[in-house]
């Protein structure tokens, strides 16, 4: 049963037979931040066993996405995972920064996977809060990484591209500039333990606003 719903799972997030290439330039400039970010700041990523492809998708709510090839992963146990690229995002000019921010956000999502958490993922991505509080989680580990200033960049980019309702839903499932700032601004104020212990604080039960990332550090900081 648990390998049914895993590979349901998987179904709906992927169109395996239906995957267009990218062209060669767009995929050896995602690929090479890829490599650059295995090596410095995504190492779970770096084993030799480990491959990543890139593919191209067309939906224009996503820019990117993160993914696995459901049958070597489940039937012959390989590391192989994926990540689509929307090509607007080259069309429209991102900004390295940003491009840069994107992707340590989509491979904080295939180190998950790679820490066989598939499932667990799997279930919170079909569950509309616990998604929302998952890809959260997941912005404030792209700002642990160190990826604060990218990820904003990213944002601002993103945002110009949306339409008035697609901005709202954004601004609810992730992070917003706003409480990135606020995130970075008070870990700086914070000893070594402390902004550890604050970082497990907030990654354990994510704020879903900046009004609840302000009344938590308040509850954080009085015990």
């Amino acid at each position: 049963m648990k390998k049914f719903s895993l590979i349901l799972f998987s179904l709906l997030l992927t169109k395996l037979c239906l995957a267009a290439p990218l062209s060669p330039e767009h995929e050896e400039r995602v690929r090479s931040i890829y490599n650059y970010m295995k090596k410095s700041t995504h190492q779970k990523l770096g084993s030799k066993n480990l491959t990543m492809d890139f593919y191209r998708i067309d939906n224009p709510n996503y820019f990117m996405e993160s993914n696995f090839h459901i049958f070597p992963r489940l039937i012959l146990g390989k590391k192989k995972y994926k990540i689509g690229v929307n090509p607007l995002i080259f069309e429209e000019d991102i900004p390295r920064d940003a491009l840069l921010g994107v992707m340590a956000h989509e491979l904080i999502h295939t180190e998950d996977y790679e820490d066989k958490k598939v499932l667990s993922v799997g279930l919170r991505l079909l569950r509309k809060k616990s998604k929302r509080r998952y890809e959260r989680s997941t912005d404030l580990r792209v700002v642990f990484k160190g990826f604060g200033h990218h990820l904003i960049q990213y944002k601002l980019w993103q945002y110009s591209l949306l339409t008035p309702e697609s901005l709202a839903k954004k601004k609810k499932e992730y992070l917003t500039p706003s409480e990135i700032n606020f995130v970075r601004d008070t870990l700086e104020t914070l000893s070594f333990d402390k902004r550890e212990a604050l970082k497990k604080y907030w990654i354990k039960k994510t704020p879903l606003n900046l009004k609840e990332f302000k009344q938590s550090l308040q509850h954080f900081l009085k015990d």
